[in-house]
């Protein structure tokens, strides 16, 4: 496999949806048999907490009823039906010799067959059945069951509108027929017969359930909790109900009933430490991180050994900043469950955040084992490394981290090959170009290599076994990116043009980013708003240069008019192309995002922005980072208030401007 020499753009592109085809209603003389089969959509979801396990109330799947009350319509009343061919089996000779005017006989064979969980011999006789009686529409509702039950869901609903056209509006027929366009994607068909069958029954509960999860994946969160809470209505002993609709008000920004309703909960579930568990999982979920606690709380006052909600306390505890506190969670949460990858993952964050390297690198092994990402991560078949000596062995180094850790872990390259390694590394198409360029490395791959190696290793994993202390993170805090002078040379010349084009220009050249990855499941707690930073950008004697990418990388041009501030993101192709522009700046502000790593990892100096949640590589209570010599750190102290750490900034600001710091490039 060639090695990877140089930065391509990677364009992402978002599979359309194909509209969904209207299926006809069968009508005299159809054949069922030429409507085409639907598959159903897979979802997804993602958390970033161990959800608890629980049982649940099954909204999704095709649960179908048949109203065996209905009596049967006379034949004459109907006209002749043409089954379709494939809905038949060969029929046997016993089958022949069933009365030919036993419609009712047929059926109980059909019934029978289905108790012994032989789906393709009651499709037989159900289809002897319906050529005795094709007028009867309790036989084509049973149909319907049966072919939904086989995942012909095209069948299925062609059956059911045929009873509905004999018999007229039922609750059940209505809840089926539902049933099965919701498995097609129909949503919207499917929420109409789900309203017909509650108008007929309205305490059926099944019909509500559905239509609130329909209405959420409609995007319609307030039409979901009206439905959840008509749920409760009918069945207020389900936890499983109260949970989707305290999920659903908070989704609907409805606070106030989400309180009241968590109030209820707190008081009905008092003494039932699990289903607490669930209430204060669904309140983390959804950023009520104080209401999460103070559920976690009352749980754990009447089951203080459940792991869960010490876990849950843990994480509420930890997003908020409060380590120490936090801490004592965790360690009891992993300590009643020491084989939950989940436990024993955040209590490494916390130990590593506390400076404690030993034990969290020995213990952050466990995010490997995290279902995701047991699915998502590349395990190579070659041998592990496990701290063996590795001079003259061929190592491959693999990615498994967001771009900022892996351009953080590029020095375990250098290591490697101080140690006398052969160091190939498999990473990201965005870092390739940087890990290329540094010294020791050999070839840098984007996709897995044939091999052979001695050793491999994911990133963090790396620094249990080069036994890696804070003490002793200066003999790997080198400096080991540098941009090629060619393209320094391009964005120097650019960037002075822009001094050269404005009279109020001053050499004073600041760089900004103000968000990170929107992916990442907590960038809205790191990510700040442009306009959060007016105050420094009014200060006078400086002019800011817009390094942001992706979505944002605009933003920054509603203001040129105000402040001195250019945009350069759309003209930056790759990490090299910001790397070149930090060497021709005199400071970067930026957010905890993978810019940060960079100016850090060249020695340029950066101002971070760091969030009051737990980030294990920022450590705790200190303005420096040891990984990197020319950074400073700027704290958020209250999750989500931006206001203080923007006041710090704009003061630091004024102090660093008037003292006597060199212009950059001189």
């Amino acid at each position: 496999m060639p090695a990877y020499r140089g930065g391509n753009d990677v364009e992402y592109r978002t599979p359309q949806r194909s509209p969904a085809r209207k299926v006809s209603i069968p009508t005299k003389n159809s054949a069922i048999s030429s409507l085409p089969t639907r598959t159903k959509k897979k979802q997804t979801c993602r958390s970033d907490v161990h959800p608890p396990e629980k049982k649940t109330t099954k909204t999704t799947g095709l649960n179908l009823q048949c109203d065996t009350r209905r009596p049967a319509i006379p034949r004459s009343s109907m006209p002749d039906t043409h089954l379709p061919a494939h809905y038949a089996p060969n029929i046997d000779n016993a089958a022949l010799a069933a009365p030919t005017n036993d419609a009712d006989t047929l059926h109980r064979m059909v019934h029978a067959r289905l108790c012994m969980d032989d789906i393709a011999g009651a499709s037989h006789y159900m289809h002897l059945a319906l050529a005795m009686a094709p007028h009867r529409a309790d036989l084509w509702e049973h149909a319907g069951l049966i072919a939904a039950t086989r995942r012909d869901l095209v069948l299925a609903e062609a059956c059911f509108h045929r009873s509905l056209t004999l018999a007229g509006d039922t609750a059940t027929l209505h809840r089926n027929l539902a049933d099965c366009l919701r498995q097609s994607a129909r949503l919207a068909e499917a929420r109409y017969h789900y309203t017909r069958a509650l108008e007929i029954e309205p305490q059926l509960l099944h019909a509500v359930r559905a239509l609130a999860v329909i209405s959420a994946e409609l995007g319609d969160m307030g039409d979901a909790a009206n439905y959840w809470f008509r749920a409760r209505e009918v069945d207020p002993s389900s936890l499983n109900d109260a949970i989707n609709l305290v999920a659903a008000l908070a989704k609907a920004g409805r606070v106030e009933e989400l309180l009241c309703t968590v109030r209820q909960l707190r008081s009905q579930f008092a003494e039932n430490a699990a289903a607490l568990e669930a209430l204060s999982y669904v309140l983390y979920q959804h950023d009520f991180f104080g209401d999460a606690l103070s559920v976690a709380r009352q749980g754990l006052a009447v089951d203080p050994q459940r792991a869960g909600l010490h876990h849950y306390a843990a994480s509420a505890l930890s997003i908020c900043g409060q380590i120490d506190e936090s801490l004592a969670h965790s360690i009891e949460a992993a300590r009643l469950l020491p084989e939950d990858p989940f436990m024993q993952y955040h209590l490494a964050v916390l130990q590593l955040m506390t400076g404690d390297y030993k034990d969290g690198w020995t213990r952050h092994k466990a995010y490997y084992a995290l279902p995701d990402k047991q699915r998502r991560l590349f395990f190579p078949s070659f041998r592990e490394w496990n701290g063996e000596p590795v001079k003259g062995c061929r190592f491959l180094l693999v990615s498994d981290q967001g771009h900022g850790d892996e351009i953080q872990c590029l020095r375990f390259a250098v290591w490697l090959h101080e140690q006398g390694a052969v160091v190939d590394w498999l990473t990201s198409e965005w870092v390739a170009p940087l890990a290329a360029s540094l010294r020791g490395v050999r070839c840098v791959f984007t996709e897995p290599p044939s091999g052979p190696y001695e050793f491999w290793s994911h990133l963090l994993r790396m620094p249990e076994y080069m036994q890696l202390e804070v003490s002793s993170l200066p003999s790997v805090r080198m400096l080991y990116l540098h941009a090629p002078s060619d393209k320094i040379d391009r964005w120097r010349t650019r960037i002075e043009n822009f001094s050269r084009h404005n009279t109020r220009t001053v050499p004073r050249r600041i760089g900004i980013v103000w968000s990170g990855d929107p992916t990442f499941m907590l960038d809205r707690f790191r990510s700040v708003p442009l306009n959060k930073f007016i105050a420094c950008f009014e200060e006078p004697g400086l002019t800011w240069f817009a390094l942001q990418k992706g979505t944002k990388e605009r933003d920054a041009e509603r203001l040129a008019d105000a402040v001195q501030i250019h945009t350069l993101g759309p003209d930056i192709n790759d990490f090299v192309d910001t790397l070149a522009i930090l060497e021709a700046l005199d400071l970067l502000i930026t957010v905890d995002t993978s810019v940060a790593h960079l100016a850090g990892a060249a020695g340029r100096p950066v101002w971070v922005l760091v969030p009051a949640y737990a980030e294990w590589r920022w450590l705790r209570n200190r303005d420096d980072s040891p990984w990197y010599p020319s950074m400073r750190l700027f704290r958020q102290r209250e999750l989500g208030n931006w206001n203080p750490v923007i006041e710090e900034v704009t003061k630091a600001l004024r102090l660093w401007r008037d003292a006597c710091i060199p212009p950059a490039g001189t």
